[in-house]
């Protein structure tokens, strides 16, 4: 059976019956589903572009290595080529953010040897916080990111040296190594003017780590030639 297309008349009398919609509900219905389809698509690439902001703010490129924010677990995880051109990467991870570790330094961090010496001072030795913790951190980063051999303990107090086993080292005592010296003082990381194979870092807070990385950024900078 052939459906007959219905005239004007015949359209307006089922309009006044309510069995067809009057041709203002069409409009306002069409007028609400582009709105609705409007809606759909600002919020798709609101969130898409918000996803890509956040993505581009956990994953950046800083002194000429690739980092990642790892909100999982808190830490800002870098990797980059072993300092001496070996055939490996390196993971660091730095509690503070690299790119706003604003801790003053003075030298330039590119004289090292291969014996090295992680030398403490009396008060650092109290502390108990995030800055006596990555001194594992520092060690291995000496170790695997710039080549030096497994650190030798030292202490800048020749009695405290005597009595724990420990080597005495200052950038005076010792000048054919690598020594890094902690010590207890507002924060800032500096190179020996006389002996350039030695430096200081210095830690203002026994809960913050970011005079001892920010050397190992400045390691990062001026060894690696960024």
């Amino acid at each position: 059976m052939v459906k007959r297309k219905l005239n004007e008349g015949e359209k307006e009398e089922l309009e006044a019956e309510g069995e067809l919609p009057k041709r203002s509900v069409r409009k306002s219905e069409d007028v609400q589903l582009a709105w609705f389809v409007g809606v759909i698509i600002f919020v798709f690439v609101v969130t898409l572009a918000t996803y890509s902001w956040f993505e581009g703010v956990k994953s950046f490129e800083f002194e000429g290595v690739d980092w990642v924010y790892e909100d999982d677990v808190d830490y800002y995880h870098g990797r980059f080529e072993n300092l001496l051109g070996r055939d490996y990467f390196y993971n660091i991870y730095l509690k503070n953010d690299p790119r706003e570790n604003d801790v003053a330094t003075e030298g330039t961090f590119d004289k090292f040897k291969y014996g090295l010496i992680i030398s403490t001072s009396p008060e650092f030795d109290l502390c108990r916080g995030d800055a006596s913790r990555v001194m594992r951190d520092l060690g291995a980063f000496m170790v695997d990111g710039l080549g030096t051999e497994s650190p030798k303990a030292g202490s800048t107090n020749e009695d405290v040296a005597n009595g724990s086993e420990r080597l005495f080292a200052t950038c005076d005592s010792i000048e054919n190594r690598t020594i890094v010296i902690i010590d207890r003082g507002d924060n800032f990381v500096a190179q020996d003017v006389e002996n350039v194979n030695c430096y200081t870092i210095s830690v203002g807070d026994c809960d913050d780590a970011s005079a001892v990385e920010k050397f190992m950024l400045k390691v990062i900078k001026d060894f690696g030639g960024d």
